[in-house]
């Protein structure tokens, strides 16, 4: 596996070339940054939010922070991508009007580029991004910026397809209500009455649609939202409360099992590096 990678302040490079890619490269996941994704060669699928869009030479996709993903490549295939993560604080002022309009445009769940859809500037972008990657820090940190900002232009300029959610679809509609009350405590009898389920059927229904439990969908969530606060300098405790969890060392566990590391990391990684300065 081929594979370039490299920080740039508020914003992240990864290219990747897999031969003979697995079925499955990675489980349902979220981010707390946004993340433009450019597939040059493959086939398969991604699932977004429950919704499925094509692998395909020459797609591009955006998804907004914390949307739940995966993706799936066909037994056997090559799995070409470059990934772009990126914070909102990080766009250029030049660019803000472009993020501002693809903002408005899409969907909660971000939007699909076909490749008939992808003009010859913004393939030229990506080629950009790996030529820069082994300049110095500073160098290519405002290269980055500058690149962002061009690719976020032609992107707003672009056509894209729109994100259809199917209403009739119970799986849909439950993620629909979870994404906009994430920070309320809804206890299983409660959802399920809500839409005029049982238990049994609504879990079933909804793992299927979205190919995980829930619970899981809930805490992963709250998880990255919680994560978001606790770097913008709220205390993790205040953090979780915040973000629907009721009891911190559930909380606690929750935190490590997915992000790696306990949820306060960041801010003694901070508090450190204020006394060394």
């Amino acid at each position: 596996m081929k594979v370039t990678e490299f920080d740039a302040g508020s914003i992240s490079y990864v290219t990747n070339r897999i031969e003979c890619a697995p079925t499955n490269l990675n489980s349902r996941h979220c981010h707390d940054t946004y993340e433009i994704l450019y597939v040059s060669e493959g086939s398969g699928r991604y699932v977004v939010e429950g919704v499925e869009y094509p692998v395909k030479p020459r797609t591009l996709m955006i998804f907004p922070p914390l949307t739940f993903h995966c993706v799936t490549i066909d037994e056997g295939a090559v799995y070409d991508r470059t990934v772009l993560y990126f914070e909102e604080g990080g766009v250029a002022d030049c660019a803000k009007g472009a993020f501002s309009k693809l903002s408005d445009m899409a969907s909660p769940a971000g939007a699909f580029y076909s490749a008939d859809a992808l003009p010859d500037a913004i393939i030229s972008v990506f080629d950009r991004f790996e030529a820069i990657a082994q300049l110095p820090d500073l160098e290519r940190e405002s290269l980055s910026i500058l690149l962002l900002s061009e690719l976020l232009i032609h992107l707003s300029l672009a056509h894209h397809e729109d994100w259809h959610y199917d209403e009739g679809e119970l799986g849909a509609r439950v993620i629909r209500f979870l994404n906009n009350n994430m920070e309320r405590d809804i206890p299983l009898d409660k959802l399920a009455k809500r839409f005029f389920v049982s238990k049994f059927y609504l879990c079933r229904a909804f793992k299927k649609y979205s190919g995980v439990s829930i619970h899981s969908y809930i805490n992963h969530k709250r998880v990255m939202y919680a994560k978001q606060l606790i770097e913008s300098g709220e205390a993790a405790s205040a953090a979780a409360y915040r973000v629907g969890f009721g009891d911190y060392s559930a909380f606690y566990r929750a935190y490590v099992k997915i992000v790696g590391r306990a949820p306060t990391a960041t801010d003694e990684r901070r508090e450190n590096s204020d006394n060394e300065i």
